[in-house]
């Protein structure tokens, strides 16, 4: 066969077209490979992408309101008067919530322009926001707009811990969950309010204030409802990052983002455009630093807070078996609202008086101003080992190494201290020595502490627990942790209230003044000598007469029955005493606390019933509901006469007024404790050494107990009087617009006239004889318990003055007076001189021999 070149082309092109058509046939079919790989890829994201989501919504927790609600609130303790008094809080549980209608319309429109818009009109996602946010994100590059709702962020916060994810599957799951739940949470609620309630109450605001009551207490000083356009915008412009944005240290950053939130207010016809101008306008930020300069200061507790947050934690785990590191998280973060009994009048008083220098005087006029010295000291040695040292070693190293055997730590002044540690110190350190820690804190002394009971209920209206700055909470509180001996002040208690209650005695039993030892102990009055011979328990509690009272209790109260009534008085555990005899006098072996003995003394002014000192009304969970409530515990310990009769005697501690005593330099020991038109009783204590003084009185309306003394027990050598004029001027002050009245009792007193010597009837003319050395005068007994015979103490005897002997029937009748003497027993009369002795009839008293029936005479 012969091809032209026509033929051959015509071959060749069909040739060609073959290829192509292959070719062709390929390429479609690689691309219908493709696209069904594609499709099955595409169908396969999708069914990874929907089981993906399916299982982050399976995995996304169970929704419950509880767990919505804000957790982790601070406690308010209130005082007397429903003023917030002090909160508790620690790091991340200082919520102090408000309800939706507390909210101000211009903080709620604020948070919604700038976080939500369309908050009123989604179901817990905002899909224009989505949307809206991709679309930025598409044409600028860089996805910086948000989408999420406030009910999403609510979720994010509360029930998912969100942003803390570190991959980006784990995000994408969080925020998958998170629309889940906000439009499941949408449905739960009937009200966008409560949403947003939940939502303000939540979030971080900087300086860790959580919520927007905090935020504004904190920025602003104020309650969230008081809040302005302005300050509504600061909190509004923090939330979106609190640290950036806090105004209190970013106020310039603060500034511009709270511009962008008054400009969408204003866009969304929230606000006008004056009213955007003049929030604009507004100095907000030179407020809120004048605030913090004002709220920054010590947030120390009170000697009163530390005593409610002690009892309340006490009886969260004892009544309602809180274990104790429940019962702390409990009380730091549970948003209790726990009431206190603290009347904040009274304990202002209280804290003015403590705290007066010119209050402690001594009684040569000089001001009582000295430093006890607490001192930490850790020194590092070149080695790497650690040193401790304190005060102790510190008064160690004067006494030994300086040989300064009276040295103490006591200081004249704070230059005293400071010079003492230096030297102190600089005998530690050698080369390579290093200071890692110290701690030095100068201590005023002497020292005071005061507690002021109502004693109708038993809450404890003020306290204090030192003089002086308080260094810090849950410290030292010399009102209730410092046990020291009561003096005196507990004869009423160990030794007259049970002689009186149960054991027979009256106000008018007579005891023997004399020197006077039980055991090794010699007791001894106050005052020294002289002994006073018989004198009765009123004059025994008016004169704090410490004899009186050892005799009492050794003679007629058994050991069982002091050791009972102290404990019914509630002055502690009948085996910390040591002997019968020191119950009674002024050198005590056992110690109690103010606290304790103002209690003591209450229950005497409350008709003879204890009740513990309570320092809250109620405590309120959350929610509102009682927790805990404060009802008195009530025990009668002693009689009502008993009260009665004890109370009127220590009104003469006070008031009474007896030349007879003050011829010896004695004075009932509580004159100085007097307030003008007020009714008051009470007794004063001063230890054997003089290291602790005590006044514990009160009148129909509160009991007061003040002590006094160095922390270290040194002896108040220059005075023991000053804390009676603090105790005076609290009183006086307390009562400044209160009625006097008497103090009631149930009981009934009788009446007699009393020979003071003897303790029975006087006889006129006898006992109230100027040469009788006694004392008649009018006392109450309880029912039943008057005496019903005569005086058997003093007797007459007639005396021939020419003589002075017993006269006779021959003496003329213008040469025999009548002389009135005092027996004295034969056991008493052994013990030593009185000033009875001096009224004894003369031993041997013979007839008058001068005239006689002799006539020659």
């Amino acid at each position: 066969m012969i091809f032209n070149n026509d033929a051959i082309k015509k071959e060749l092109s069909g040739l060609l077209d073959t290829s192509r058509q292959a070719r062709r046939h390929h390429l479609i079919f690689l691309l219908k490979i493709a696209l069904a790989m594609f499709l099955i890829l595409c169908f396969a994201g999708f069914a990874i992408g929907i089981g993906f989501v399916r299982g982050a919504i399976d995995a996304a927790p169970s929704l419950d309101i509880l767990d919505v609600q804000p957790q982790g609130y601070a406690s308010q303790i209130y005082d007397a008067d429903g003023n917030l008094m002090q909160t508790l809080v620690m790091e991340g549980s200082n919520r102090e919530e408000v309800s939706f209608d507390q909210l101000p319309d211009d903080l709620v429109n604020a948070f919604i322009a700038i976080e939500d818009s369309r908050f009123y009109e989604h179901n817990g996602i905002d899909l224009k926001g989505i949307l809206r946010a991709a679309y930025v994100g598409i044409t600028n590059g860089r996805f910086s707009e948000g989408a999420s709702t406030i009910t999403q962020q609510l979720i994010k916060n509360n029930v998912l811990q969100g942003g803390y994810e570190t991959s980006m599957a784990d995000k994408l799951r969080r925020k998958i969950q998170e629309q889940f739940l906000a439009v499941k949470l949408e449905d739960q609620l009937d009200s966008k309010e409560t949403i947003l309630e939940y939502y303000l109450n939540t979030i971080n605001l900087g300086g860790n204030c959580l919520g927007v009551q905090t935020a504004a207490h904190r920025y602003f000083g104020k309650n969230v409802w008081e809040l302005t356009l302005s300050e509504c915008t600061v909190l509004a412009a923090t939330t979106s990052n609190p640290s950036r944005y806090n105004p209190l240290t970013h106020p310039k950053e603060n500034a511009v983002r709270r511009k962008i939130v008054l400009e969408k207010m204003y866009e969304q016809n929230f606000i006008t455009y004056d009213q955007k101008n003049d929030a604009l306008d507004d100095d907000v930020y030179s407020r809120i630093q004048t605030v913090d300069n004002a709220t920054s200061g010590s947030t120390v507790f009170s000697y009163f807070t530390d005593a409610v947050y002690n009892q309340v934690c006490d009886d969260l785990q004892s009544k309602l078996g809180y274990s104790a590191s429940q019962a702390y998280k409990l009380l730091y973060s549970g948003g209790l609202q726990i009431y206190s009994t603290m009347d904040p009048s009274i304990q202002a008083i209280v804290d003015e008086e403590i705290n007066n220098a010119d209050n402690y005087i001594s009684s040569t006029g000089s001001r009582l101003l000295e430093y006890s010295l607490n001192y930490a000291l850790t020194v590092c040695h070149a080695d790497g080992s650690e040193s401790t040292y304190t005060e102790n070693d510190l008064i160690s190293y004067f006494q030994s190494e300086k040989k300064q055997a009276t040295f103490a730590n006591i200081y004249a002044s704070k230059e005293d201290i400071y010079r003492s540690v230096r030297e102190f110190k600089a005998s530690l350190l050698i080369s390579g020595d290093s200071v890692t820690n110290e701690t030095i804190t100068p201590i005023l002394e002497p020292q005071e502490s005061v507690v002021v009971m109502n004693q109708s209920n038993g809450q404890v209206a003020a306290i204090s627990g030192g003089r002086g700055e308080k260094e810090g909470s849950l410290t030292l509180n010399r009102a209730l942790h410092c046990h020291r001996q009561p003096g005196s002040a507990s004869m009423i208690i160990s030794t007259f209230a049970p002689a009186i209650d149960s054991c027979g005695a009256t106000l008018a039993s007579t005891y023997y003044d004399a020197p006077y030892s039980s055991g090794n102990q010699q007791v001894l009055n106050w005052w020294g000598n002289p002994y006073l011979g018989y004198n009765n328990i009123r004059q025994a509690i008016t004169y704090s007469m410490n004899v009186i009272g050892a005799r009492c209790l050794t003679s007629l109260v058994s050991d069982s029955t002091a050791y009972d009534y102290l404990e019914l008085f509630g002055l502690g555990d009948a085996n910390v005493f040591e002997s019968t005899a020191s119950l009674a006098s002024a050198s005590q072996s056992y110690t109690v606390t103010n606290e304790m003995l103002t209690a003591a003394f209450a229950s005497i002014a409350n008709d003879g019933i204890y009740q513990k000192p309570t320092y809250y009304t109620k405590v309120l969970d959350r929610q509102g509901n009682i927790l805990l409530e404060s009802v008195p515990s009530q025990t009668r310990i002693i009689k009502s006469s008993s009260a009665a009769l004890l109370t009127n005697a220590m009104e003469d501690v006070i008031s009474s007024d007896s030349s007879y005593y003050y011829q010896y330099g004695i004075t009932p020991t509580g004159k100085l404790c007097q307030v003008d038109s007020m009714t008051l009783a009470g007794k004063s204590g001063t230890t054997t050494s003089g290291s602790d003084v005590w006044f514990i009185g009160y009148s129909p309306y509160y009991t007061c107990g003040i002590w006094s003394g160095y922390d270290d027990s040194k002896v108040l050598s220059n005075g023991t009087e000053y804390h009676k004029t603090i105790w005076q001027k609290i009183m006086a002050r307390i009562h400044t617009d209160l009625d006097n009245k008497d103090f009631v009792f149930t009981d009934e007193l009788e009446s007699a006239k009393i020979c003071s010597k003897s303790g029975l009837l006087a006889v006129d003319g006898v006992c109230n004889s100027s040469s009788s050395n006694a004392c008649v005068y009018t006392e109450y007994f309880a029912p039943g318990t008057a005496p019903t015979s005569y005086c058997d103490r003093h007797y007459a005897l007639r005396i021939c003055t020419e003589s002075g002997k017993s006269a006779t029937k021959y003496c003329p009748g213008d040469s025999v007076v009548q002389r009135v003497y005092l027996h004295i027993d034969d056991n008493d009369l052994s013990s030593g001189t009185t000033t009875d002795s001096d009224y004894l009839a003369p031993s041997n008293l013979q007839s008058c021999d001068i005239h006689t029936g002799d006539s020659t005479r």
